[in-house]
Formats: structure tokens, C-alpha cells, sequence
């Protein structure tokens, strides 16, 4: 048991000592084949982490790619979309005869539909490019 602690203790301080001069601390009693060795040591350390860092943000990149041409597709379903939606006689446009801007609408007469009133009084698209959200009440 003294024999298993003893040892494992003389590989701690090993340890410990690498690590020191590892991060350029204790490095007075090195020889320069020592030195060497060491830097040597650093060197690959080093590549190693780069080249799992580089891998890293291989993959993210990669995976960001996917990402945005992901998106893109899925824009351009929703134009599409959007373009049918505007050609097809099922939808249309709304005109109440009142104050208050057009709303599109289903025209088959959904109950969940709301018509929105801009009030011409508030209107100012001079100031902060468009309408405030109190503009906006229910028709």
C-alpha cells in the first residue's frame, strides 16, 4: 500500500512538473535536448488543437450553409405561395367603402377574419416610415 502511494505520488509530481513547464514555468534545470523535446511537445499539442478547432468550425460552417440554403428555399416556396395566393379568385381583396385601407381576405366568408381601420387622421409616413401600432384598430 506505501509502495502504490508512493508511486502514484512520484507520477503526480511528474505530471506536475510538465505540466509547469508546459506553461513556461520551472524551466531552469532543463538541458537543451530538454528544451527541445518540449517545444516539440508544444508544437504537436498545438497542431492538435487546431485541427480540432479548424474541424469545428468546418462543421459549423457546413451546418450554417445548410442553414441558409434551407431558408432560402423555404422563402422562395413562400413567394410562390404568396404569388398563387394573389392570382387565385379564392382570395381577394376586401373594400368596405370606409376610411380605412383594403384588407385581403378569404372570400368565402371565414368567421376568424378581422377588418382592420387605418384612421386617415394618424396616417404620417414622413415620421418614422410608416404607421404606429394605435393607427390600427378593428372595423
Amino acid at each position: 500500500m506505501q509502495e502504490n502511494l508512493r508511486k502514484l505520488k512520484e507520477i503526480n509530481n511528474r505530471l506536475s512538473r510538465e505540466i509547469r513547464q508546459r506553461v513556461g514555468e520551472d524551466l531552469n534545470g532543463l538541458s537543451l535536448d530538454d528544451l527541445r523535446s518540449l517545444q516539440n511537445k508544444v508544437s504537436s499539442s498545438l497542431d492538435i488543437v487546431r485541427a480540432r478547432k479548424y474541424h469545428v468550425i468546418k462543421t459549423q460552417t457546413e451546418t450554417y450553409k445548410k442553414k441558409v440554403k434551407n431558408l432560402e428555399e423555404r422563402h422562395g416556396n413562400l413567394l410562390l405561395d404568396l404569388r398563387a395566393r394573389l392570382e387565385d379568385p379564392q382570395y381577394g381583396l376586401v373594400d368596405n367603402e370606409g376610411d380605412y385601407e383594403s384588407t385581403i381576405a378569404l372570400t368565402n366568408g371565414a368567421s376568424n377574419l378581422y377588418a382592420f381601420r387605418l384612421h386617415s387622421s394618424h396616417l404620417d409616413l414622413h415620421h418614422a416610415g410608416g404607421f404606429e401600432t394605435e393607427d390600427l384598430r378593428l372595423a
